[in-house]
């Protein structure tokens, strides 16, 4: 018990001698403003010209005050204008990426069916012959006669295949890309009005 009396009191001795030392300091720095110290300092400035200070302090602290409620104003009217364009181009979000990939559904006309790979199938005709390869992922909830790495030249089957594609389409109201290989101007001609009823052309290329 009197272990903890005495350190109770050491404790509250510290105090008391630290706000000796505090008000000690603030006379002496009171005492320096007013009169200037010893050491051949200057005094501090007259009335007048403490009062030319603060006037001048207190207006460049209106003006910033000003220009602040200038910035919120226009960061408000930015911040609108934005919300208008995100509903008028139907982004999903205002961000940069929600922004892109509205433009390039307005652009497209249809909405991508999937983010990052949206290249399902490469087709290649050649004097006519046609062939599908599957070099996208298909979602889980499509459901074809190909798997990803499978291609076919079996009419039957492209046909197939393109028409369980084009139903996912509509159903979830977007389109997978295409790419087209092609020999013959005749060859993309073909392609062209065949498959862009259902794909969006990601690339053409014209082989030998």
């Amino acid at each position: 018990m009197k272990d903890v009396e005495a350190r109770s009191d050491w404790v509250f001795g510290l105090s008391l001698i630290q706000v000796i030392l505090l008000l000690f300091f603030a006379a002496t720095l009171i005492y320096v403003t007013q009169n200037g110290d010893v050491s051949g300092r200057e005094p501090s400035p007259a009335f007048g010209e403490t009062n030319h200070h603060d006037v001048s302090l207190r207006a460049r602290l209106d003006a910033a005050t000003e220009k602040n409620h200038a910035l919120e104003q226009e960061l408000g009217d930015m911040s609108a204008l934005v919300g208008e364009l995100k509903v008028m181009v139907g982004a999903k979000a205002p961000s940069k990426e929600g922004f892109r990939e509205a433009i390039e559904t307005l652009k497209r006309g249809y909405a991508l069916c999937q983010k990052d790979d949206n290249t399902l199938i490469e087709a290649t005709i050649r004097q006519g012959a046609e062939n599908v390869q599957v070099i996208g992922e298909i979602p889980s909830d499509l459901y074809v006669n190909l798997a990803k790495g499978n291609s076919t030249s079996d009419l039957d089957e492209i046909v197939s295949f393109i028409q369980d594609v084009y139903e996912y389409e509509k159903d979830h109201k977007c389109r997978f890309n295409y790419r087209l290989k092609y020999v013959t101007d005749n060859d993309y001609r073909k392609a062209r009005e065949g498959y862009e009823k259902y794909f969006y052309p990601e690339k053409m290329i014209k082989v030998g």
